[in-house]
C-alpha cells in the first residue's frame, strides 16, 4: 500500500517536500505499511529498534508496563508523528516501552539502512530527522517537569497554567481525556477528579468536559509556587 503524499507532508521528517517530490521519493524508497486493529501491539518493550515508524492514520499509544501489572501511557501519537527515532541508532537499540494501536491505525515503517541511504542522498531529510529528535527531547523534558512539580495539586496546576500559556487563553481545551491526563500525571483518576473538584469549589477554575477556564490565575500561580 502506497502512503498518500499529503499525509506524509504532516510528518516533520518530510516537511518542505512537495507532493510531486514525495511521489518520486516513494517510487524509489524501501518501506512497508501495516494496518493495526484496536489494542493490537505494534512494538513490544525490549524488541530491537531497527526501523522508524510513522503514523499514517489513527492513534497509537506508548505504554510503560509495570512488572507487577498495570502501567501508564507515556505518549499518544497521531497522524504524522513518529516512533523509534530516539533509539534507532543507539548501541543498545531496544524499545524501552510498548506501542499499541489505540483504535484502527495505519503505520509506515522505514528500515534503519534505508534511512541511512536517504540521509546520504538528502541532507535536508537528515536535518528534519535531527529536528524531530529535538522535538521529542523537549516533550520528555516537559513530562519530567510536570512529574517533578511535587504534589498532585501542583502537577495539575502546572499543566493547566502551561496549557493556558500554550493556547494563549484562560479558557483552554485539554488535549487528552481525563484518563490519559491522570496517567500523564502518574495519578489515579479519582484523585485527579478530586483535585479538579477542589479547584472548582474554591472558585479558582470552572470546567465542563475537556474545557477548563482559569478563573483566578493569580491564585493558581500562588498554588504552584507554594512549595
Amino acid at each position: 500500500m502506497k502512503p498518500e503524499p499529503g499525509v506524509l507532508q504532516t510528518c516533520l521528517f518530510f516537511r518542505g517536500k512537495s507532493v510531486e517530490e514525495l511521489d518520486v521519493l516513494l517510487e524509489t524508497m524501501r518501506y512497508s505499511v501495516r494496518d493495526f486493529r484496536k489494542s493490537e501491539m505494534i512494538i513490544s518493550e525490549g524488541e530491537t529498534a531497527d526501523r522508524l515508524g510513522i503514523v499514517l492514520s489513527g492513534v497509537v499509544e506508548v505504554h510503560k508496563i509495570h512488572p507487577g501489572g498495570g502501567g501508564i501511557t507515556i505518549a499518544r501519537l497521531e497522524k504524522g508523528q513518529t516512533f523509534g527515532e530516539a533509539v534507532l541508532f543507539r548501541r543498545e537499540n531496544l524499545y524501552p516501552a510498548t506501542i499499541i494501536s489505540a483504535g484502527r491505525s495505519t503505520v509506515m515503517f522505514i528500515g534503519k539502512q534505508e534511512l541511512l541511504r536517504l540521509f546520504a542522498a538528502d541532507t535536508d531529510m537528515l536535518a528534519r530527522y535531527m529536528e524531530n529528535l529535538s522535538e521529542r527531547l523537549v516533550m520528555v523534558n516537559r513530562k519530567l517537569e510536570t512529574l517533578s512539580a511535587g504534589s498532585l495539586r501542583r502537577r495539575v496546576v502546572h499543566d493547566l497554567l502551561r496549557q493556558a500559556d500554550f493556547q494563549g487563553a484562560d479558557t483552554i481545551k485539554l488535549p487528552f481525556s481525563r484518563k490519559e491526563w491522570a496517567e500523564h500525571l502518574n495519578a489515579a483518576r479519582p484523585s485527579l477528579s478530586r483535585e479538579m473538584g477542589l479547584l472548582r469549589d474554591n472558585g479558582w477554575i470552572s470546567f465542563k468536559g475537556n474545557t477548563v477556564t482559569l478563573l483566578d490565575r493569580k491564585k493558581l500561580e500562588e498554588l504552584y509556587e507554594d512549595k
